[in-house]
């Protein structure tokens, strides 16, 4: 056929693009057929070598070095904080009764008491305990009591409530006690009779230091001893019901959820194998896959080793998330597997009889553009991903870039060798168990054992119903309903996030905090305003003003601020009013010198002695830093958290100090708001970003606009409706959803490209083509499917927070990925799909296909020039007059 001078451009670039993309494959494919053995050395050399990565890993678990942007305001806040603040690990305890005010129930809580201070780790309490002035920080209504166990296991009930009522003075301190805040469900604030709990704090020493090994910081002593604690608070007790938390319960806790689950992934991986088996097998002895489906988990392994060890040789770092990083790559590699087997059973009986190279080179050729096609994509989609500035979404991201690559490539040329491998043990007649054993001569397979069944499924049942019209309105109504449901539910979807979530639904953590919840819910989560640098003799008034200002903020409980410098300031009027070094105009020091001496009195006082932590002096005993600590109001959502955050930061912020000292709020928590300011803008930035990457790859491997837009079309459908129904399920948006909503795109990717691949490389009419794409690819579309849903269904029954949303998503993908790619998509192609690419008009063995498939004759079997200038637009004019019952072939 002459090269029409009149086509267009882009027809022109299409089929040049694909020739060459089907020659590049044919090569390869060859040569792997011919050079089984050394492709599998070379992929295990190249695994080995990047393996070496393992020993460079960098392990990381500290928050702000994974979900707070390294440019963050709070990141440096944080490491001032850490340099010059050493705060206790707090270990809470609250005891539940009836009424806890009762001999018996003071009792009960004395004798816990004792055996958390009895605790032995080789170090006393009184070695390891946070120190407040001269003895262990312990907040407790014993505190009342000095204590002493003599007196309170003498105490009647009527003794009980007078101390509390009327004489609540500390007979450690000798000030007055805030009975409130240690007794939980009074019945009357105005004189108690009755409370139904009692709060008790002990503070620990904290002196954690980083553990490289382990990516954190760890203190052995008081892991050591919260283990203790633990135990003691979750044994059963006499008189009262004891809840406890410590500094690692929650760790502990949420990581039993992830081990615990762990099985379940296994028991998903041997689903999987059985299941890939018994897919890719013909069942007689001959023709079973065993190996293959071996070959194919060893390929995602060899694929996760190089990932690991790549990106550790790169410097990045390794992150809980990354326990994804096989799951992921197992979604992926199984669907290439299938694609590649898929193609290999699609050659002719004429062709199968060929050489094993040449069959590799077939196989290969239509195989290897469309295991590009979707893995380009991915691989372009992780690699807007890894432009977060979220550090531990940004490591992944390449981790699963360099994974993807590398599937890629172990896919092509270790996977197929052992395909190759596997049919010359075919040919042979060797046993599929066991290939030292040879079936006889005589033995001949039954036609049963060799039908493949989902094949005939596809190929006789479902592609002719399918292309019916009555079927395709059917499709459109359910995908406009699917649409509109996904449409609602996306516009609904809210970011949110409970840290509960990670724990285990019977954890003795959770409990801790619904009671905690239920009888302390006055104040929300501790904050602190840190003074840097400040003369804080000089500078009182804008100090004042600050601490005054600060406390008119809608998102802080006023109430709830301590701070040391009005304390002190209240300490000078009661105690050196006309003494000498007093101004009676500024009731201030006169001097600095004045100030220092009485500062230092002050915190040997008992009533400042509990504000020694808070103040910080350098060599000469001048203050450097300190700080005033508050409470925020409890807030209802993260969007509430970050605005509360935003609110007192640039409050605090835009106070002007003389000289270089500054003002500014920080706490802990303010990491967590932190991720969640930016998570929602980075979702977004990054599902468009991946999804006009993603567009624009496809165009350029598919080679045609039209395809394009139809493959997008239905991934685009895959993920608004994978993101709706996440929020008809339960789901919000947090640092999990967000993950898992970025791999999505991967995943969805495969199911429509293949198709859209597939109708590109057959002819016939848009009904023909339509057909035998499906019946070419969908049965390997549907096996990747459903052997990536099969990989995690075990997780459904899973009590972790993290492997039950990532069953979701992924059950959420898989089923409305295969539904927009074999479903919807060939629907869209029989209405719209544009004409086949030139190369499909030649068989690979060199046979002129007409466009109702019957041969015309023998051709060169490498495509002539004429053939890659093939005329488009005379093609689709001819296949509608065919259609048209006017033509039967060009």
């Amino acid at each position: 056929m002459a090269a029409d001078k009149g086509e267009p451009c882009c027809n022109r670039v299409s089929n040049a693009i694909i020739s060459t993309f089907e020659s590049l494959f044919k090569r390869i494919g060859s040569f792997v057929g011919q050079h089984s053995w050394i492709c599998i050395c070379v992929s295990v050399v190249v695994t080995i070598g990047f393996g070496i990565g393992f020993t460079m890993i960098k392990i990381e678990n500290r928050r702000e070095k994974l979900w707070v942007p390294a440019e963050s305001d709070n990141q440096d806040y944080l490491r001032y904080v850490s340099e010059n603040y050493k705060d206790p690990f707090l270990e809470t305890i609250i005891f539940e009764n009836e009424n806890i005010l009762t001999p018996e129930s003071f009792k009960a809580m004395f004798r816990v008491d004792e055996l958390v201070k009895a605790i032995d780790i080789g170090k006393s309490w009184e070695s390891i305990c946070f120190r407040s002035g001269e003895s262990c920080f312990v907040n407790s209504i014993f505190e009342l009591w000095g204590f002493n166990k003599t007196v309170i296991e003498r105490l009647s009930q009527e003794e009980i409530l007078q101390k509390i009522n009327e004489d609540p003075i500390s007979a450690m301190t000798g000030n007055e006690v805030d009975v409130l805040s240690y007794l939980g469900g009074v019945d009357d604030e105005t004189y108690i009779t009755s409370a139904s709990t009692a709060i008790v704090i002990y503070g620990l020493q904290d002196n954690s230091e980083f553990d490289e090994s382990a990516g954190e910081y760890v203190d052995p002593d008081a892991e050591e001893w919260e283990l203790e604690f633990i135990d003691i608070f979750t044994a059963d007790h006499e008189n009262v019901t004891v809840y406890g938390f410590s500094e690692t319960s929650f760790s502990l806790e949420s990581s039993k959820a992830i081990v615990g689950d762990t099985y379940w992934l296994a028991a998903g991986y041997g689903l999987l194998f059985v299941y890939i088996t018994f897919m890719l097998s013909k069942f007689n002895r001959i023709e079973h896959k065993v190996y293959i489906a071996l070959s194919g988990i060893i390929t995602v392994g060899f694929a996760v080793c190089v990932s690991i060890g790549f990106g550790s040789i790169l410097g990045f770092i390794y992150t809980p998330v990354h326990s994804v990083l096989p799951f992921l790559l197992l979604g992926i590699g199984v669907d290439d597997m299938f694609v590649i087997v898929q193609s290999w059973d699609n050659l002719s009986e004429d062709e199968k009889n060929e050489p094993v190279s040449v069959q590799c080179a077939l196989a290969l050729q239509h195989a290897g553009v469309s295991i590009t096609v979707t893995s380009v994509t991915d691989f372009c989609a992780f690699v807007i991903g890894a432009t977060t500035i979220l550090p531990a979404l940004r490591s992944f991201c390449i981790f699963c870039g360099i994974g993807i690559i590398f599937l890629y490539f172990f896919s092509v040329v270790f996977f197929t060798a052992t395909l190759c491998l596997d049919i010359r043990r075919v040919k042979d007649r060797r046993n599929a168990c066991c290939c030292c054993f040879r079936a006889s001569d005589d033995y001949e397979p039954s036609q049963c054992s060799r039908e493949n069944r989902l094949q005939r499924f596809f190929e006789d049942i479902y592609a002719p119903v399918l292309i019916t019209t009555s079927a395709k309105v059917v499709v459109l109504l359910i995908t406009a309903t699917f649409l509109g449901f996904g449409i609602w539910g996306l516009l609904e979807l809210k970011q949110y996030f409970d840290f509960r979530w990670f724990l285990p639904p019977d954890s003795y953590t959770i409990d801790f905090i619904d009671v905690s919840e239920k009888y302390y819910p006055r104040s929300g989560l501790p904050s602190s305003i840190y003074l840097n640098e400040i003369d804080v003799f000089n500078e009182r008034s804008t100090i004042d003003a600050l601490y005054e200002d600060a406390k008119q903020d809608p998102y802080v409980d006023p109430a709830s601020f301590e701070s040391w410098y009005n304390r002190f300031g209240e300490w000078i009027q009661a105690n050196k009013q006309n003494t000498l070094g007093y101004n009676n105009a500024t009731m201030w020091p006169d001097t600095r010198d004045t100030f220092y001496t009485w500062l230092f009195q002050f915190l040997n006082d008992p009533t400042g002695g509990i504000h020694t932590p808070d103040i910080i002096f350098d060599e000469t005993m001048n203050i450097t830093s300190s700080r005033i600590n508050f409470n925020h109001v409890v807030f209802q959502g993260s969007t509430e958290e970050v605005k509360g955050m935003d609110s007192m930061q640039e409050r605090v912020s835009s106070v002007q100090f003389e000289g270089d000292g500054n003002a500014f709020v920080f706490s802990p928590f303010y990491l967590d708001y932190e991720s969640n300011k930016v998570i929602q803008d980075e979702l977004l930035r990054n599902m468009g970003l991946a999804c006009a990457c993603v567009f624009v790859i496809i165009l350029l491997l598919l080679a045609n606009l039209l395809t394009c837009c139809l493959v997008f079309m239905s991934v685009l459908f895959t993920l608004i409706d994978l993101a709706g129904f996440a929020h008809h399920w339960g789901l919000t948006i947090d640092t999990v959803v967000t993950i898992n909503l970025i791999l999505s795109i991967g995943i969805a990717i495969d199911y429509a490209a293949h198709i859209g691949h597939s109708f590109m490389t057959v002819t016939g009419t848009k009904n023909e083509r339509a057909q035998k794409a499906i019946t070419c690819i969908a049965p390997a579309v549907f096996n990747g499917g459903l052997s990536t849903l099969l990989a995690f269904i075990m997780l459904s029954i899973s009590q972790s927070y993290i492997f039950k949303t990532f069953f979701k998503v992924f059950l959420l993908v898989v089923l409305f990925g295969l539904f927009h790619g074999l479903v919807l998509l060939p629907v869209l192609l029989s209405w719209f799909g544009p004409a086949p690419y030139a190369s499909a008009l030649i068989s690979p063995t060199g046979t002129d296909i007409s466009v109702n498939g019957h041969v015309n004759g023998n051709v060169e079997s490498q495509m002539s020039s004429d053939t890659k200038h093939f005329d488009n637009s005379a093609y689709n004019s001819a296949i509608d007059e065919k259609e048209n019952g006017e033509v039967e072939k060009i």
